[in-house]
């Protein structure tokens, strides 16, 4: 994704003993770690004894998250009807597990908050997340998904392995990009074949570096082939969808093309149709707008 600011020789890697996925997320989480006050909120959640007031006291550590929460909590993402003011009040509107989901989203974009590479602009790597986080929870409630708010951090962190490729390997990820605008071959395709893994496998990886929930994972992984995880599926073609929005979002001519980037199986699973799709894009640009 993104536009490329320099082509590389289609040579360039030839030769090269390229890293693991193991080894990049390895490399990089020697610098990027999560914030440790989402690390205490997550211990809390975990804990089926914690009370509403230890919550409190692992959110207090970290003004800067509590601000991050309330201000994110109130905008037009999740639309309240009233000021929320306290972090009890927010835990109280959103529940336990979608709160945990908030701190995590927001210690993420936190933590790379500070990288500067040159292969992709930064403010539209976000901006594309956040789409992205966006339409995953839009298709999640159209599916009537239970816990549908969980989506919207799956779909935000759907292409965090890309971060770690552009940090480590900036020079093969534009090659990667370039090629892949001048044939029309799919990103991971091209990252399969050049590097030998693609950006899922190292979403996948870091996911579990910071022992994340393994499903998160697992649909991060298989986002490009539902069909390839029996548990997960149903999320992995949501996110499937919601890369294939993302990528038309972007696009000179919106939607231009993506109903060819939704794998045959994505239909299946989730019993969407087109409709029901760009509905989803139209909420998440008017949402996005908004915040």
């Amino acid at each position: 994704m993104g536009k490329v600011l320099a082509v590389q020789d289609q040579s360039c890697t030839e030769g090269i003993v390229m890293p693991t996925a193991k080894e990049l997320v390895k490399n990089c989480t020697k610098l990027f770690t999560l914030l440790e006050v989402y690390l205490q909120v997550k211990k809390v959640i975990n804990n089926s004894e914690s009370t509403m007031a230890d919550l409190s006291r692992a959110i207090g550590i970290d003004p800067g998250m509590t601000v991050a929460v309330l201000k994110l909590v109130n905008s037009a993402f999740y639309a309240m009807p009233r000021k929320v003011k306290t972090i009890s009040r927010a835990v109280g509107f959103l529940g336990m597990q979608p709160f945990h989901d908030l701190t995590l989203a927001i210690s993420v974009t936190t933590t790379f908050s500070g990288l500067k590479q040159h292969v992709m602009s930064m403010s539209m790597f976000w901006t594309n997340s956040f789409f992205s986080g966006l339409v995953s929870r839009g298709l999640a409630r159209k599916c009537f998904l239970v816990d549908s708010e969980r989506m919207f951090v799956e779909g935000l962190l759907r292409d965090i392995g890309h971060l770690i490729l552009y940090e480590q390997l900036p020079e093969p990820s534009e090659q990667v990009l370039q090629e892949s605008a001048n044939t029309g071959t799919p990103v991971h395709t091209v990252e399969q074949r050049m590097l030998g893994f693609d950006y899922t496998e190292v979403g996948q990886t870091l996911v579990e570096e910071w022992q994340l929930p393994k499903n998160l994972g697992i649909a991060i992984r298989y986002q490009n082939n539902p069909s390839g995880t029996n548990d997960h599926g149903y999320e992995a073609a949501l996110l499937n969808m919601a890369s294939a929005l993302t990528e038309g979002f972007q696009s000179p001519n919106e939607l231009t093309h993506w109903q060819n980037l939704v794998a045959p199986e994505s239909w299946k699973l989730t019993g969407l149709d087109e409709e029901g799709l760009k509905e989803c894009v139209r909420e998440a640009d008017k949402q996005l707008s908004a915040c």
